[in-house]
């Protein structure tokens, strides 16, 4: 790595509350003054205007870091260039092309086609049932087939911590989502030995090995540990750990380990409410020409748009790198095709330069992406000025001290100047988007920070150092 640069004399330069050379002619010496205040950071910056194409600073800007989930945005931008913003995931019922209706019964098979809906719900396919019903089909002749295959069965992409697998946030991503591949856990205190567990839904198959106690302490307390037993081959988990017994419910939204699994008994606990009979239930693929008999749409991907970038979702953005695969090389969805398509897709308009950036997902949740500060400026620079829907995306990011991520960072003075991508992971902080400059000038600016000692997590000063540089360049002129 590059060494720091020296900061400018500052001798005679004019300092606001803030510590920042207000006055100063030079921007890249105020940048480099406060960065210089942030010992043993490994930090990376660029900043370019929008108007004059000028870059204006540059630190570390063509070094690898980790990004955390300002990586959305690589996803999030090609998505919008390659689907659109009307794009809307479909789950099917089909059936044969000469299958018919024949006294309730359907003269063939009947395909549930998945295709990686980050929004598909249970209520949804219990509408879709119902959809059946009002058909008036009561019995299948033949089986009711999964299909899965709009993308692989890969849950997890490499660089993953396997300590996050067992969270919501990091739920897996395969074909078949229904309820976000999660489900929700309530433990509450019991007459000793043991908590009440109480899952959310009981057709999901999972096993809870309850290990954990109620334990008589002086002050309300507890410490619980829900992981997945069997190496994740099934939905089978075990609690571990105690809480008092004035405690009160305490819940936790748990990822799936096997959502195909997981799947397979939703559906058969659907049909068996919904008194369908039929052959058998597998998992299978849906053949050419097949007719729809129900459908269900997700949301368009505006909306998944903003909720990915202002709320930060990984389910979405992984979702939507999947669909970029399958899309774009007309193949089955999967991290190798989703990454290969967002770099296809965004090469020849950006100018980045892919052999210096490493993508493994959509969400930044591996640890092995590694993308330069320059990269990203070269992303939002084509995004603000070339990308069709460039005011939809720069309205989807987290506006400063207003709402999304930013919503308690960054107001005051500088209220709404800023809309950016947030990121950040145990020792990984970064930020990166567009800051209207005193002058009403656009930038855009793009902030890594990587803690070089492992274990140390200072989220605090990553931050404080990301703030200072935005609200300096938001309240400065150029």
């Amino acid at each position: 790595m590059l060494s720091l640069l020296a900061p400018a004399t500052q001798s005679f330069a004019m300092y606001d509350e803030n510590g920042y050379q207000a006055n100063s002619p030079s921007l890249q010496a105020n940048l480099n003054s406060i960065i210089s205040r942030f010992k043993g950071f490994q930090v990376g910056v660029s900043v370019q205007s929008l108007s004059t194409g000028r870059v204006l600073y540059q630190y570390h800007a063509n070094h690898g870091f980790v990004p955390a989930s300002t990586l959305k945005l690589f996803t999030g931008i090609a998505a919008l260039d390659y689907l659109g913003p009307y794009y809307q995931f479909k789950t099917r019922f089909l059936t044969n092309p000469a299958a018919k209706v024949i006294d309730g019964v359907l003269t063939g098979n009947l395909y549930i086609k998945f295709s990686g809906d980050p929004y598909l719900t249970l209520e949804d396919l219990k509408d879709m049932l119902d959809s059946l019903g009002d058909q008036k089909i009561t019995k299948v002749q033949g089986n009711i087939v999964i299909d899965d295959t709009a993308s692989d069965r890969s849950t997890w992409p490499p660089g993953r911590v396997i300590d996050d697998k067992v969270f919501c946030y990091a739920a897996p991503v395969t074909a078949t989502i229904i309820n976000r591949n999660c489900f929700s856990v309530s433990v509450k205190p019991n007459k000793l030995p043991h908590p009440t567990v109480v899952k959310s839904n009981s057709n999901l198959g999972i096993v809870i090995d309850n290990q954990a106690v109620t334990k008589r302490l002086r002050r309300p307390s507890y410490s619980l540990a829900l992981k997945p037993t069997e190496a994740h081959e099934n939905n089978h988990y075990t609690l571990r750990g105690y809480l008092s017994p004035k405690m009160g419910p305490l819940s936790f939204a748990v990822a799936l380990q096997n959502p195909n699994l997981a799947t397979y008994d939703i559906v058969a606990g659907l049909l068996k409410k919904y008194s369908i009979q039929y052959t058998n239930l597998i998992y299978g693929k849906t053949p050419p020409m097949a007719k729809t008999l129900a459908e269900n749409s997700s949301p368009e991907l505006a909306f998944l748009i903003k909720n990915m970038l202002k709320k930060s979702d990984n389910l979405i953005a992984d979702s939507l790198l999947k669909k970029l695969g399958e899309k774009y090389f007309s193949a089955q969805g999967s991290w190798k095709t989703g990454r290969s398509a967002i770099q296809a897709i965004l090469a020849s308009k950006t100018d980045i330069d892919f052999r210096h950036v490493v993508l493994i997902d959509g969400s930044g949740l591996s640890r092995d992406n590694i993308v330069t500060p320059n990269a990203f400026v070269k992303l939002l620079n084509f995004a603000y000025k070339k990308l069709p829907d460039s005011a939809l995306l720069f309205e989807s990011l987290p506006s400063s001290g207003r709402d999304g991520t930013l919503k308690h960072r960054l107001g005051g003075p500088v209220l709404g100047r800023i809309h950016a991508k947030t990121g950040s992971m145990h020792g990984i902080s970064s930020l990166a988007g567009y800051v209207r400059t005193s002058n009403n000038q656009i930038l855009a600016f793009s902030i890594l920070v990587n803690d070089p000692i492992p274990g140390k997590n200072n989220q605090g000063g990553y931050r404080l150092l990301e703030n200072r540089i935005c609200e300096f360049l938001a309240r400065t002129a150029v």
